[in-house]
């Protein structure tokens, strides 16, 4: 399959290329090109510019499209919510002009809108999953629903099937001392409910919804590994943080994740291999850091 990744060049994008060049033929599309060489293809392009992709999506069967920027705690930035969703809807619309029927995008487990709130408030139910409502608050997360529903757009209008994947914080080897860090000081992040997938994780369900042979509209399904990301059973960190929450899922326990990849496990076959306490290897005890929630 010819597959063109916009923002194959960014540091998640790097793992999702190497994912994929091993069965397909992969173009990377990013205004900055790709470090080191690689079994791909790169074509300089701007998803802001909708000439652009038409022009260069030409030729692909199918496209991921993780280009955008970043979410930012300081709330709503114009610039975040308009090149994302821009963005968004140039890719789609390169597709739709050159008769690409399947696309991928890359959303976020910010639009439930957790991650950057400013007011106060609670998930309906723990562990979360596609069918709970979102509600951002900031910028970036507004910029990932909204994006969903240019996806339900494209495929109500071209008939385009629309994969929305929603990764949670994406824990890459570059970054393993900020990850040592947050595994140890949950109360620095419980606003993200401990969730994390590993890159290669992250890359295997985007292959994974791009293979996939099953005929939708649209469809979401949240990323996640199967372990929270602290040193806490995860019962215990609801207590301490979402006291107020009521609706358990009676089967939760350990340190299962609070945002729930069952779906993708059903409908993509997605598999995660790798937990923190694998990869980040840590020295010292979760004794020794009782203190610090």
């Amino acid at each position: 399959m010819r597959v063109l990744v916009t923002g194959g060049s960014g540091l998640v994008g790097r793992y999702v290329v190497r994912e994929l060049a091993e069965a397909h033929e992969v173009t990377i599309l990013d205004i900055n090109p790709p470090t080191g060489d690689g079994p791909y293809q790169y074509i300089r392009g701007d998803v802001l510019s909708s000439d652009e992709m038409v022009e260069k999506l030409a030729g692909q069967d199918a496209v991921i499209h993780l280009a955008g920027i970043p979410g930012e705690p300081s709330g709503f930035l114009d610039h975040v919510y308009y090149v994302n969703t821009q963005g968004t809807f140039n890719v789609l619309e390169g597709c739709a002009r050159n008769s690409i029927n399947n696309f991928v995008f890359a959303s976020s487990d910010s639009a439930y809108g957790f991650v950057f709130h400013k007011r106060e408030m609670l998930p309906d139910y723990l562990p979360l999953d596609e069918n709970h409502p979102l509600r951002p608050q900031d910028g970036y997360g507004l910029s990932k629903l909204v994006g969903e529903e240019i996806c339900k757009a494209y495929a109500r209008r071209y008939g385009i099937k629309t994969t929305s994947i929603r990764p949670c914080w994406v824990w890459c080897e570059e970054e393993r001392e900020i990850q040592r860090d947050a595994v140890r000081k949950p109360g620095d992040w419980w606003n993200g409910m401990w969730a994390y997938v590993e890159a290669r994780d992250c890359a295997q369900a985007f292959r994974l919804a791009i293979e996939n042979t099953d005929e939708w509209d649209h469809e979401a399904f949240v990323i996640t590994a199967d372990d929270n990301g602290a040193e806490v059973e995860s019962r215990e960190l609801i207590a301490r943080y979402y006291p107020k929450v009521a609706n358990i899922a009676p089967d939760l326990g350990g340190y299962d994740t609070l945002l729930s990849n069952a779906k993708a496990k059903r409908i993509l076959g997605y598999r995660p291999e790798y937990k923190w306490r694998d990869f980040l290897r840590l020295e010292e005890t979760s004794e020794a850091h009782t203190d610090r929630y």
